[in-house]
C-alpha cells in the first residue's frame, strides 16, 4: 500500500509545529526575515519620507502662506462700474472655492503696478485734507482683522482708512480728517506705527514687500494704507479702476506629504482656471501660489537624487540580510542533522528535505516579515526625515515585505537542501565546505572600490541639479566596497595568525587558553565575526562623521553669509549707541576695489569693505577657529594698530599682506593688510572681504558710489534689535536670516543619503548580532560536550564564563578597532571633496562625532558580552547526555 504524498507524512505534516519546540530557531527565523523585510521595505518608505521632508523644509523658512492654496486675479473696473458688478467680481473666486468644498480667506489689494523685485513700486495718488497731492503714492490693503495686527497710535471704530504714522505726519492728517484716495474722499479711521519701525510678526510675513523693498534699499515702496472694512476697499477700488483679489485656503504645511501637496497644487490650478468674472470687467492678471508648485517640484528633484543611493543601499542591506537568512537555513541543517541523516538513509532527496525546512521556517518567516515591515514603518516614522508618507509608498513597502517573505523562505530552504545533500555525501550534514571560503573574494571588492574611486576623481561627488545638491552614487559605493574588502582582508590575515596565538596561549590562564583555542579551532567563524563587527562600526563611523561634517560646514556657510544670528539692513545710516551695543554690533558695508596684482596695470578687483565697531564686532560675529590662525578678537585688535606710512590697518581675506590700493567707490583709502584670514564673517559674494575700524575710516561722500548700507548684526530675537535699530536712526529695509539662506534646501539630499547609509550600518549591526546568536547556538552541542569534559577536569563556571567573554568580547573589540580605523581612512579620503555649496565659504570642515563613536563601540562590546552570557546559560541548560547521544 502506497504511503501517499510525502507532505502528508509526519515529518512534513508536523513540520510547522516542530519549529516552536526550539525557541532559538524561532528567534533566528524571525530576526533574519525581519531584517530582510526591513531592508527592502524601508527604501520606498524612506524616499516618500524624504520627499515630504524636503517639501516641508522648503516651506518652513518661508511665510506660512507659502504652503497654502491661493488664487488671485487683478480686475480692471471701467469708470462707472456698478457696485453690484464690483461685488460680483470680488466674489468670483470665493464661489469657485466653495464649489470645491473649501473655505477661503479673502484679501483685497489696490496698487497700480508691481516692480521686478516683487514689491509694489507705484501706488495710487493720495491728497491730504487740504486737497494737495502727496509726493509718495499709496497702496491699500484689506483683509479681515488687518487693523488688529498693528501698533495703534490713534484709532477709532469708524469706517475709513488707517495711515502709517510717518505718512499721516507728512499729510498733516489725524483721525477724523478726510483724505482723497484714488479720487475718492475717505475718512482717516486710524493711525498706526510704520511696520518697518516694528517687529511686524508672522501676520505680515507674506506682505513684507508692501512696506519693505527687498530688491533695493534705496527705493521705498508706496505707503501702506489699511482699509477698515471690505466695503471701504470696494468703494476705493471703483475709484482706482482696478483691484487685486486673493483667496487663500490655509493648510498645515508642517504636516504636508508630497502627495497631499500635489493634490493641493492641482486643485488650486483647477480653481484658478474655473474663475469666471462678470461681464463689464476686464482681467489684467491671474495666478496661483507658485511657491507651493516650486516646493513640490524641488522635493521631487531631491527625491530623484536620493533614489539611486537609497536603492543601492537597500539592495546591499538586503543581500547582507539574505546571507543571514542563508545562515538560518544552514543552522536548521545542523540542528536537524540526526533526523536528516535518517531520512536521507530512507531515500528522501534534498528537494523534499528543503521543503521540510521551508515548512518549519514558514511561521517564523511570516512573523519576521510582518515584524520587519512594521519595524521599517516605525524606523522611518521615528528616525526618518518626516512621518508623512504617501499611500503608494506604503503599498510598495507592503509588496516588498511579501517579496522578502518569499525570498527568505526560498533562500533558507535552498541552503538547507544544499547542506543536506553535502552532508549526505560526506556522512554529516554539519560539514562545511572550505574551498569557496579560501577564494580571495576581498580582492574583487577592493578592485571594485578602486574603480569607483578612479571614476569619482573625474566626477563631482556632489552634483547640483536644478539648484539641488545630490550625492554621486560613487560616494556611497566606494566606501562600502573598500570597507568590506579591507575588513575581509584584515580578517583573513588575522585568522592566519591564530595558530601563533594558540601557541602563545599554551602557558596562559585557563580562561584565555580556552578562548584562544576555540577561536583557533574555528578560524572561519572567528573571521566572520570580526568582519560582522567591523563593517557596521566602519560604516557608522564613516557616515556619522561625514554627516556631522556636512552639517557643521553648512552651518558655517550660513553663519559666514549672514554674519551672525541675523542681520538687519537699514536704508539709513545707523549710529552705534548703548541700545545697539546691547543687542549686537553695527557695521557699514561698502562696495570697494583694490588694485590687481602686478602684471595687470589699471585692473582692479572688487572687494566688500566692512567698517566695524571694534568694541562689539568680535563678540557678535559668527566665528570658527578654523577660519584663521588667530582668534577673531586678535584680528579685530589689529585694526586699532598704528598706521603705516599713513595707510589704514585692515584685515582681509583673499588679499595678500602688505600695502593695498583700496578704494571705496571712487574714494581712495590707502590701506595696509596687517592680518589675513581664510574666511571672514559677512562674506555674501565671491569677492574678498576687508575689515576696517569704522571710527578710523575717512568720510565717504554719498557721491563716491560706494553704495553704503548699515547693518545691525544680532544673535538675539528680532524685536529688540528692530527697536534698537530704529532708535539709532535706522530704517529697516530687510532682514537676512539663516532661514533665508537655507530655503533652497540644497543640502538635504546630502544629509539624508548618509543618514540612510547610517541606517544600513545599524541594519548590518543587527545582522551581526543575529549571526552571533546563530554562531553561539550552532555550536551549543560541541560547547556542551567540551564544557562537561572541562567540568570533570575541575573547570569552574566562572572560568568558563570568563573564557567566553574573552573570546567574544575580544573579537568585538578587535572588530571595533578595525572598523574605526577603516572609517577614519575612508573619511580622510573623501571629506575634502564633499562640499555642499562651492560658492560659499568655508571649505568642508571635519567634525568627529565622538559621542556616536563611543555609543557604537559600547553597543558592540555590550552585544558580545550578552552573547557570552547566553552561551554560558545555554551550556548550563543543555542536557549533556542528550547532546552526546545526538553527536554519536
Amino acid at each position: 500500500m502506497s504511503p501517499g504524498p510525502l507532505w502528508r507524512l509526519a515529518p512534513w505534516s508536523r513540520a510547522p509545529r516542530l519549529a516552536l519546540s526550539a525557541p532559538a530557531a524561532v528567534l533566528a527565523g524571525v530576526v533574519t526575515v525581519a531584517v530582510l523585510a526591513c531592508a527592502l521595505a524601508s527604501a520606498p518608505l524612506f524616499l516618500s519620507s524624504a520627499r515630504s521632508a524636503a517639501l516641508q523644509a522648503q516651506l518652513a523658512p518661508q511665510c506660512a502662506e507659502a504652503g497654502w492654496q491661493r488664487t488671485a486675479v487683478t480686475v480692471r473696473l471701467p469708470a462707472g462700474t456698478a457696485p453690484g458688478t464690483v461685488a460680483a467680481a470680488v466674489d468670483a473666486q470665493r464661489s469657485t472655492w466653495e464649489r470645491l468644498g473649501r473655505d477661503s480667506r479673502r484679501a483685497l489689494l489696490i496698487t497700480s503696478s508691481v516692480g521686478s523685485g516683487g514689491n509694489a513700486q507705484a501706488g495710487v495718488l493720495v491728497r491730504d485734507p487740504a486737497g494737495v497731492p502727496l509726493t509718495q503714492p499709496a497702496t491699500l490693503l484689506w483683509q479681515a482683522g488687518v487693523t488688529r495686527h498693528v501698533q495703534v497710535v490713534d484709532g477709532s471704530t469708524a469706517a475709513g482708512v488707517w495711515l502709517p504714522a510717518s505718512y499721516a505726519e507728512a499729510a498733516g492728517a489725524a483721525v477724523g480728517d478726510r483724505v482723497t484716495v484714488a479720487g475718492v474722499p475717505v475718512a482717516v479711521a486710524g493711525v498706526y506705527t510704520d511696520l518697518f519701525d516694528t517687529d511686524a510678526g508672522p501676520y505680515w510675513c507674506d506682505h513684507r514687500s508692501l512696506y519693505l523693498n527687498p530688491g533695493s534699499a534705496n527705493t521705498p515702496p508706496p505707503a501702506l494704507l489699511l482699509a477698515s472694512d471690505e466695503q471701504t476697499a470696494r468703494v476705493l477700488a471703483r475709484g482706482a479702476g482696478f483691484v487685486t483679489v486673493a483667496e487663500s485656503v490655509p493648510a498645515a504645511a508642517a504636516d504636508l506629504s508630497a502627495g497631499e501637496a500635489r493634490e493641493l497644487v492641482d486643485q488650486q490650478r483647477a480653481a484658478a482656471a474655473a474663475v469666471r468674472l462678470p461681464d463689464g470687467v476686464g482681467l489684467s492678471w491671474s495666478g496661483w501660489n507658485d511657491r507651493l508648485d516650486d516646493a513640490v517640484a524641488r522635493a521631487g528633484t531631491i527625491e530623484a537624487g536620493l533614489r539611486g543611493p537609497v536603492v543601492a543601499v537597500a539592495v546591499a542591506g538586503g543581500l547582507l540580510a539574505l546571507a543571514l537568512v542563508a545562515a538560518a537555513g544552514s543552522f536548521w541543517a545542523d540542528r536537524r542533522a540526526a533526523e536528516v541523516r535518517l531520512l536521507a538513509a530512507r531515500g528522501v532527496g534534498p528537494g523534499p528535505l528543503a521543503g521540510k525546512a521551508a515548512l518549519e521556517l514558514a511561521l517564523p518567516a511570516l512573523l519576521g516579515a510582518g515584524a520587519g515591515g512594521a519595524a521599517a514603518r516605525l524606523l522611518v516614522a521615528g528616525l526618518g526625515p518626516a512621518d508623512d508618507l504617501d499611500p503608494a509608498a506604503v503599498r510598495l513597502a507592503g509588496a516588498a515585505g511579501v517579496g522578502a517573505l518569499a525570498a527568505g523562505l526560498l533562500t533558507a530552504a535552498l541552503v538547507a537542501g544544499l547542506r543536506v545533500r553535502a552532508g549526505a555525501e560526506r556522512g554529516t550534514a554539519g560539514a562545511r565546505p572550505r574551498r569557496a571560503a579560501a577564494a580571495p573574494w576581498e580582492l574583487a571588492l577592493l578592485l571594485a572600490a578602486a574603480g569607483c574611486w578612479l571614476l569619482l576623481r573625474t566626477r563631482d561627488p556632489v552634483v547640483v541639479d536644478a539648484g539641488v545638491a545630490q550625492v554621486n552614487g560613487l560616494l556611497v559605493a566606494f566606501p562600502l566596497l573598500a570597507v568590506a574588502g579591507a575588513a575581509v582582508l584584515a580578517a583573513r590575515l588575522a585568522t592566519r595568525a591564530l595558530p601563533a596565538l594558540r601557541r602563545w596561549a599554551a602557558g596562559r590562564r585557563p580562561a584565555g587558553y580556552l578562548a584562544v583555542h576555540r577561536l583557533a579551532a574555528a578560524p572561519l567563524a572567528a573571521g566572520t565575526l570580526l568582519v560582522a563587527v567591523a563593517l557596521p562600526v566602519a560604516v557608522l563611523g564613516y557616515t556619522a562623521t561625514l554627516t556631522a561634517g556636512s552639517q557643521a560646514t553648512l552651518e558655517a556657510k550660513v553663519g559666514v553669509q549672514v554674519g551672525a544670528g541675523r542681520a538687519l539692513v537699514s536704508i539709513r545710516q545707523v549710529v552705534p549707541d548703548a541700545g545697539t551695543d546691547a543687542v549686537g554690533t553695527v557695521l557699514d558695508r561698502y562696495d570697494g576695489s583694490v588694485a590687481a596684482p602686478a602684471g595687470a596695470p589699471g585692473a582692479r578687483t572688487d572687494v566688500q569693505v566692512l567698517a566695524v565697531d571694534t568694541g562689539t564686532f568680535a563678540g557678535t560675529a559668527f566665528w570658527d577657529d578654523g577660519f584663521a590662525d588667530a582668534p577673531l578678537g586678535d584680528l579685530v585688535s589689529a585694526l586699532a594698530g598704528p598706521a603705516t606710512d599713513g595707510r589704514l590697518p585692515v584685515v582681509a581675506t583673499g588679499l595678500p599682506p602688505g600695502p593695498a590700493d583700496l578704494r571705496l567707490g571712487s574714494r581712495p583709502v590707502p590701506a595696509e593688510v596687517v592680518a589675513t584670514a581664510r574666511v571672514l564673517p559677512g562674506r555674501r559674494t565671491v569677492d574678498p572681504v576687508v575689515l576696517v575700524a569704522a571710527d578710523r575710516l575717512p568720510e565717504v561722500p554719498a557721491g563716491a558710489g560706494a553704495d553704503r548700507q548699515s547693518e545691525l548684526w544680532t544673535d538675539g530675537p528680532a524685536g529688540p534689535a528692530v527697536e534698537a535699530l530704529t532708535a539709532a536712526g535706522g530704517r529697516l529695509s530687510r532682514t537676512v536670516e539663516p532661514a533665508d539662506v537655507l530655503t533652497t534646501a540644497d543640502f538635504l539630499g546630502v544629509t539624508w543619503t548618509f543618514g540612510y547609509l547610517s541606517a544600513l550600518a545599524v541594519l548590518v549591526g543587527v545582522v551581526a548580532a543575529g549571526g552571533l546568536l546563530l554562531h553561539v547556538e550552532g555550536r551549543t552541542r560541541l560547547g556542551v560536550v567540551g564544557h562537561v569534559m572541562a567540568r570533570r577536569m575541575g573547570l569552574s563556571r566562572g572560568t568558563h564564563l570568563r573564557s567566553l567573554v574573552a573570546e567574544l568580547v575580544g573579537v568585538a573589540a578587535a572588530g571595533t578597532a578595525l572598523g574605526a580605523l577603516l572609517a577614519a581612512a575612508a573619511v580622510a579620503v573623501v571629506y575634502r571633496r564633499l562640499d555642499v555649496d562651492l560658492l560659499r565659504a568655508p571649505t568642508p570642515l571635519l567634525e568627529v562625532p565622538w559621542a556616536a563613536a563611543a555609543a557604537t563601540a559600547g553597543a558592540a562590546l555590550l552585544v558580545a558580552g550578552l552573547a557570552a552570557l547566553y552561551a554560558r546559560a545555554a551550556a548550563d541548560r543543555a542536557h549533556p547526555a542528550a547532546v552526546l547521544r545526538e553527536d554519536a
